[in-house]
């Protein structure tokens, strides 16, 4: 194998590994509404309708207002270091979720979780902007959206699995504990960026 061909073969494991953080992502977003369908975790969070649904849109509260700030860090920062740091973030809250003990401790773990993976887009887009061709980046973008998809199928089967087997704090723990595997892969995979250059403006 030519260097050519491993640096090709290389880029498309960067490419996959994004799409598995979406994968991931949307299975960490999707759990909690899962959990709140199981009839024991409904009676200990002691909700009606209405705070179920605050409780459920948590998430959408931090992960909406940090979009545009997300892409402001991923613009001066580059893709790996933020990355990193949100994925790093929403797995630990992942897991914090499994010791909660009250609804406002659930509550916050969900923004933080929110907080996390605001970045994941913005970095994700970035690292195909500046790593595949432009006629690649159809491909590299469907495979990358591919992962969203995936996770929304996989997210409440995977959950009332894992709470099946164990219970759902423990379903928590685990979920936070395996993302830190794909951080792991992150980090050893991806390189740092060239800090990024100005370019004069055109007349």
């Amino acid at each position: 194998m030519t260097a050519a061909d491993r640096l090709q073969q290389r880029k498309w494991n960067v490419v996959f590994l994004l799409a598995l953080g979406m994968v991931i992502a949307y299975v960490d977003r999707a759990n909690l509404s899962a959990v709140l369908a199981l009839k024991g975790f409904r009676q200990w969070v002691a909700l009606d309708d209405t705070g179920r649904g605050l409780l459920n849109s948590a998430f959408f509260w931090s992960y909406a207002l940090l979009q545009i700030p997300a892409g402001w860090l991923v613009d001066r920062y580059g893709a790996k270091r933020p990355y990193a740091i949100g994925f790093a973030v929403w797995s630990l809250a992942s897991a914090l979720t499994g010791g909660v003990r009250t609804v406002g401790q659930l509550a916050w773990a969900r923004l933080m979780l929110g907080v996390g993976e605001s970045v994941s887009t913005s970095a994700s887009l970035r690292w195909i902007r500046l790593h595949c061709e432009e006629s690649e980046r159809g491909l590299a973008t469907g495979i990358l959206f591919g992962g969203t998809k995936v996770g929304a199928a996989i997210g409440a089967p995977v959950t009332i699995a894992l709470v099946s087997h164990f219970d759902w704090r423990l379903m928590f723990l685990l979920s936070g504990a395996g993302g830190l595997v794909w951080l792991a892969a992150w980090l050893f995979t991806v390189k740092e960026e060239a800090p990024p250059t100005r370019t004069a403006r055109n007349p």
